[in-house]
């Protein structure tokens, strides 16, 4: 049996919501956002035999101080204690690991992670050889809307499925090569089935001391009975992202740039181009994209995008490029400087506006032990008038900075 546990306290602070400054006339808890939390992550691995194993993780949390009561005996009561059961699942591995499978919940990917990076049921059947390995998927993205607590409230007819294969292999020496051939097939609306094929690839280099690494996505389906009129939408979109990663001595540079297409002027007609996105990419930006040190589910990417049944769609479309600097002072203590910078690619889909705004933090880390870790972090953000449109909820042309300070103290073995 191997454990694996992490402790993580956490504070933030941000100034505001939103790019909108004005106070309210009704202002009970002010504009500013914040709070202390914990978060409890588990992992127990049980190995019962050479080749068989079963992984469960938890995530209790993020549990607010000012929120969540640990006296609370009511399991329904809004006070209570957020408890995740985030993976399980087991695995074997037969022929000298030639061949394997792997059953449950878990964290599944495509070969980018910018379509499929969810928590959910799957089964895989997958083989291996000298140069690589390949499987077959299929599995389901968690939703209740037609679906009861019980198996006659059960069916097969309103699921949202994935499925297709993947496959890992060399390309020389210095090139790897991740692929894959995802299905979406989503019935669980009436009336309102969604279908996608999404071909993705990602290809990884390392060159001496540099890292490289190109992604890249399609999506060609159907979105019926949402066009207006009750007709059906072609779904055509795509996501590219380039990575590099350069150490020299004590300096690592990290550079990262996110495209997601967007859809064309008219919202409603037979055609649909906002990249279907699971809200997860390589940027190191803190607000426009998910926050380094936790997520804190209010990403700015996600905020400016419709979210639907597992996934985000952006109108407008979005470009990130962003540059973190970090530099090693002594083996427990590394700053780093993160800037990134913010774009739409249909500015008509953002009241006409293209800049969504400029992000700059300074992040501290430092390592008191190989089991504690705290970091802190200051930034801003400065938004631009595509951001105003997009992220406010009364004055869309407002575009006042937003200003963070968050902490975290990490205790994990």
């Amino acid at each position: 049996t191997t454990v694996k546990l992490g402790l993580q306290n956490l504070v933030l602070f941000r100034n505001d919501s939103d790019f909108d400054a004005t106070l309210p006339l009704y202002r009970e808890n002010g504009k500013s956002v914040g709070g202390l939390a914990t978060v409890l992550r588990p992992d127990v691995t049980w190995h019962i035999a050479s080749n068989l194993r079963v992984f469960y993780q938890a995530e209790i949390g993020l549990n607010y101080w000012g929120k969540q009561n640990p006296d609370q005996e009511s399991y329904s009561a809004p006070d209570t204690f957020v408890f995740k059961h985030r993976e399980l699942w087991g695995e074997g591995s037969f022929a000298d690991g030639g061949f394997g499978f792997k059953l449950g919940y878990a964290r599944f990917r495509d070969a980018t992670g910018l379509f499929l990076d969810h928590w959910i049921g799957v089964a895989e059947a997958r083989t291996a050889w000298s140069g690589g390995e390949a499987s077959l998927f299929f599995g389901q993205v968690p939703d209740q809307v037609y679906e009861g607590i019980d198996l006659a409230e059960n069916n097969f007819s309103r699921d949202i499925d994935v499925f297709g294969l993947r496959a890992s292999f060399a390309l020389g020496e210095k090139v790897k090569a991740h692929a894959g051939l995802q299905n979406l097939y989503d019935r669980h609306v009436v009336g309102q089935t969604r279908w996608a094929v999404v071909p993705s690839v990602r290809l990884e280099a390392q060159l001496g001391g540099l890292l490289a690494s190109l992604d890249g996505a399609l999506q060609a389906g159907e979105l019926q009975g949402v066009a207006l009129g009750g007709g059906d939408q072609d779904l055509f979109a795509w996501a590219v992202q380039a990575h590099l990663e350069y150490e020299l001595s004590r300096l690592r540079l990290q550079l990262n740039a996110l495209a997601l297409s967007g859809d064309d002027d008219f919202d409603g007609n037979d055609r649909h181009g906002a990249f279907l996105y699971s809200g997860k990419n390589r940027s190191a930006t803190l607000m426009l994209t998910e926050d380094e040190l936790r997520d804190w589910y209010d990403n700015f990417d996600e905020r400016m995008s419709a979210y639907r049944d597992g996934f985000f769609q952006n109108r407008a479309g979005l470009f990130v490029a962003d540059l973190k600097a970090s530099f090693e002072v002594t083996e427990s203590l590394r700053p780093a400087l993160v800037v990134g910078y913010g774009r739409v690619l249909n500015p008509n889909n953002a009241l006409g506006e293209s800049t969504v705004g400029l992000e700059a933090d300074l992040v501290l880390e430092y390592r008191f032990s190989e089991h504690l870790v705290a970091q802190g972090a200051i930034g801003g953000f400065f938004p631009g008038k595509a951001g105003g449109a997009l992220v406010n909820r009364i004055d869309l042309g407002r575009t006042d900075p937003m200003f963070l300070a968050e902490g975290s103290v990490l205790l994990h073995y």
